[in-house]
């Protein structure tokens, strides 16, 4: 098995989630919340496919709010992704926000081997915050901005979601939006074809998460 450790470095606590891929739910499988310092592993088979996450303000009583949940166009958050044992038998791994983010984040690796793919090779992505646009920021009931949508999220267009006529890399572009996003997470996915500078590949059995 393989062991991700989620860190919390941020100065209050965060709800970690943890979804399977294919698995389509309203809440994450697995949930925990970490106090500021704190550290919790959790183990996976193998060849688990899947995403981590995290949000303030949703532990306790708070989890069950719209702003809480299950990543997606209308709440997102940061995403670290993982993919393990995929092709030659290499782990994947990635930070995504794809959907939008709301959380500093990177994926730290513990002694791994790879291939000779530079900095992509066991190497570290890690993604400050982006400035949110106005229009783009979803706010909770006290105006603070609680996440940050994608253009995709917000659109939801063929153009800015990769998909329909748009659904090839030669033809989807990233947007005025994504392209600052990519200009300030380098290391992230910005859209749904920014693989080329954004998947992390590794050989190992032990993943950290790290948030702030």
């Amino acid at each position: 098995s393989k062991k991700i450790d989620v860190k919390n470095q941020c100065k209050e606590t965060v709800s970690v989630g943890v979804l399977t891929n294919g698995k389509s739910a309203n809440q994450p499988e697995q949930s925990f919340d970490l106090t500021p310092g704190s550290s919790q592993s959790i183990s996976k088979d193998d060849h688990w496919g899947g995403r981590v996450w995290g949000r303030h303000q949703c532990s306790g009583g708070n989890s069950g709010s719209k702003d809480c949940g299950v990543p997606g166009a209308g709440n997102p958050a940061s995403l670290a992704e993982f993919f393990f044992k995929g092709s030659d038998g290499k782990d994947f791994y990635d930070i995504s926000l794809v959907d939008g983010y709301n959380l500093q984040m990177s994926i730290n690796v513990e002694k791994g081997e790879g291939g000779s793919n530079g900095k992509y090779n066991c190497g570290s992505p890690s993604c400050k915050v982006p400035d949110c646009p106005k229009e783009y920021a979803i706010v909770d009931s006290t105006g603070n901005v609680v996440s940050c949508q994608s253009s995709c999220s917000k659109h939801n267009d063929d153009q800015t979601c990769c998909k329909g006529s748009h659904d090839d890399p030669s033809v989807c572009k990233p947007d005025q939006q994504a392209s600052a996003v990519k200009k300030a997470c380098p290391d992230a996915y910005s859209f749904a074809y920014d693989d080329q500078s954004s998947t992390y590949q590794c050989n190992t059995d032990n993943y950290e998460v790290v948030f702030c």
